[in-house]
């Protein structure tokens, strides 16, 4: 086979090897409507963004999805973003799973994705019992331990005072029988 073909050949087989990243279009930005406040491990996260093509064009022909990566567990989570609204505007409900710094990202497929800057999950919120339905408490490990801890002592006490009162009803039960 001569240089001239073996050279034709490469460059043919280039031009289809490269031919798909070609064809997906250039790159595309994403703007988020607004930037999540508190995010609590467990609680549904709503977010719109719009995908703008070239950084100008809204453009509804992509598949985006929001995909987060916990680094401290190796947790992931995915999901897919739905249009909604005009041209380019996406909304995706995610939940993150567990409390850490997640860091995650907005993927408008089949461009590049937007990294967004890490995101500090919080723990679970639980409501009172005696507050009213808008008011909550977030209920954490440590929470969890002196909850523990101050059920072991009022058991402590408890069993403290059955035993008491268990000694002092012996001792009239005694008194009387003599």
């Amino acid at each position: 086979m001569s240089r001239r073909a073996l050279g034709s050949l490469i460059a043919l087989v280039l031009a289809f090897v490269l031919a798909p990243a070609a064809a997906a279009g250039g790159w595309a930005i994403v703007t988020v409507d607004q930037l999540p406040g508190e995010v609590h491990a467990g609680e549904s996260l709503r977010l719109g963004f719009m995908v703008l093509q070239h950084g100008k064009t809204p453009i509804n022909q992509v598949n985006p999805y929001v995909q987060a990566y916990n680094p401290e567990t190796g947790e992931t989570v995915r999901a897919n973003a739905v249009q909604e609204g005009p041209v380019g505007h996406f909304v995706v409900e995610i939940v993150f799973p567990a409390v850490g710094i997640w860091e995650w990202e907005i993927v408008p497929a089949p461009f590049e994705g937007t990294q967004l800057e890490p995101l500090s999950v919080l723990p679970a919120v639980l409501p009172q019992a005696a507050a009213s339905p808008d008011q909550a408490v977030a209920f954490g490990f440590d929470n969890l331990r002196v909850l523990l801890r101050w059920s072991g002592i009022a058991l402590l006490l408890g069993a403290g005072a059955l035993a008491t009162l268990g000694r002092r009803g012996s001792s009239r039960a005694a008194e009387e029988r003599a």
